[in-house]
This record gives structure tokens, C-alpha cells and sequence, in this order.
């Protein structure tokens, strides 16, 4: 029988060429792709991501979908997946769920976080996980700069190719620039 299991997974995007698969290329798909693979011995895995990221980006809650004959409880999913990935990549949760949902198509919103460390001096255990500049940044006046960013707005302009979806209008829930420590 057929079944539709729903990955949340972490990694850290410092050596890999982003999400999508690229020929010659370490990438996030490849590799879970190929673990999963590994573990049902399914030649035909197709995964679809919540979203694509970058060269170098992390995440924190990647949720991935992909259709497998397979009969492992979700828990066993996720240990077995978790041996045969590199330290860079770890699956948080499995579930299964209705042969209809899409993690591409159904996502509902995405959450992103940028890190900035500002001040004369590097610190070598953030370099990566932030973007370091050599002067102290002004955090009230950019959340208050930003705040113009909120809402349903068409941001083709920050698209490199056109058309690559249905639409370029997005809706801004949150923004926010916080200091901290």
C-alpha cells in the first residue's frame, strides 16, 4: 500500500550547493534522497520540499514529503534515516499522512531568519551562522524601515527569473529586526 510520509528536518547549509539537485554537486535533496533510497531499497524516491534553499542556508524545519511502499513505523523512519545521514543533516519528526498533500504545494508560510553580527571583532564560533559587519548596526531604525515590507506586495523585482512561478505577490506577516545579547 501506498503511503505519502512527511519529513521535518534541520541542516547546516555551509557545505552544500543549496536544496535542489545539480549534477556534481553535494545538495540537501541528493542526499537525503539517497538515504532514503538506502533504507527502502526504492529506486523511484521523489521528494518535495517546503521550500528550496541556497548554497550555504540552513534550516530549521525543512518539511519534506515523498511516497513509498514501504511499512516502517514513522519512528523507525527516523532512526534509520538518521544512521545513514551525514552530521550536517538530521530528521527531526515523521508522520504519515493523506496521498493528496504536497510539502511544496500545501505550504501555508515560511519563516525566515537573518543574523547579522555587527561590532569591530569577528566571533569565530557565529562565522557560520551570521553575516558579520565591522560597525554597530542601528536596530530601531531598521525594524522601523522594514515595517513598509509587511503585507501583500508583488516582489518581481527581487526575482532573477521571470516568470518562474504562477505569481510574484506575497503577503509579509511578520518582520522584525531584534538586537540581541
Amino acid at each position: 500500500m501506498m503511503r505519502n510520509i512527511v519529513l521535518t528536518m534541520s541542516y547546516d547549509g555551509t557545505d552544500f550547493q543549496g536544496w535542489q539537485m545539480q549534477p556534481g554537486q553535494r545538495t540537501v535533496q541528493e542526499t537525503l534522497q539517497t538515504a532514503i533510497t538506502d533504507f527502502t531499497g526504492e529506486k523511484r524516491i521523489r521528494l518535495k520540499a517546503s521550500g528550496r534553499t541556497d548554497a550555504g542556508v540552513h534550516a530549521v524545519g525543512q518539511v519534506v514529503n515523498f511516497f513509498t511502499m514501504a511499512q516502517y513505523s514513522c519512528n523507525d523512519v527516523v532512526r534509520a534515516l538518521n544512521s545513514r545521514l551525514p552530521e550536517d543533516v538530521v530528521v527531526r519528526h515523521a508522520s504519515e499522512t493523506n496521498l493528496s498533500f504536497n510539502a511544496s504545494d500545501d505550504a501555508k508560510r515560511k519563516l525566515y531568519r537573518y543574523v547579522i553580527h555587527d561590532g569591530d571583532t569577528p566571533d569565530p564560533l557565529l562565522r557560520r551562522y551570521c553575516y558579520h559587519i565591522r560597525r554597530n548596526l542601528d536596530a530601531a531604525a531598521m525594524h522601523r524601515a522594514c515595517q513598509h515590507l509587511k503585507g501583500k506586495h508583488d516582489f518581481h523585482s527581487f526575482e532573477t527569473k521571470w516568470p518562474n512561478r504562477l505569481s510574484s505577490v506575497r503577503t509579509v506577516s511578520h518582520i522584525a529586526v531584534n538586537r540581541v545579547g
